[in-house]
């Protein structure tokens, strides 16, 4: 329900910006194509905070990389110096089922069967249909 009201209340504001004759229209197509040519000129005007960003996202693009590279390295279980090594019990345990280890004395000692008759009877299982 609100995801209507917040639809109506997005189309209500598109519907109020709309121009309503030609000269708003123009206006309109007029302010857009400034705004794209102000952006589209923007490193031609400031080329100093061009070269900036372009640093800042390259320096952005080399981290990410090298994370991206960190993890398959981490997932894959190799080091720095590229050779295999055997996970840490941390990384097996996240990415290989648990085994237990069982000693010879528990393994020998036989089963203790602990439950009363009581749970050893079947559960109810609602009422019976033959004395409907």
């Amino acid at each position: 329900m609100l995801f209507l009201i917040r639809t109506a209340f997005w189309l209500m504001i598109i519907v109020l910006l709309l121009p309503t004759d030609a000269q708003q229209r123009s206006e309109v197509y007029g302010t857009a194509q400034a705004a794209v040519n102000d952006v589209a000129t923007f490193c031609d005007r400031n080329p100093e905070t061009c070269a900036r960003g372009k640093d800042a996202f390259s320096v952005f693009v080399q981290k990410a990389q090298f994370g991206a590279r960190m993890l398959m390295d981490l997932i894959n279980g190799r080091t720095e110096s590229g050779e295999e090594e055997a996970p840490s019990s941390e990384a097996r345990s996240l990415f290989e089922p648990a085994s237990f280890d069982v000693s010879a004395s528990q393994a020998s000692q036989a089963s203790q069967d602990t439950l009363a008759p009581e749970d050893r009877e079947e559960a109810w299982s609602g009422p019976d249909p033959a004395g409907i």
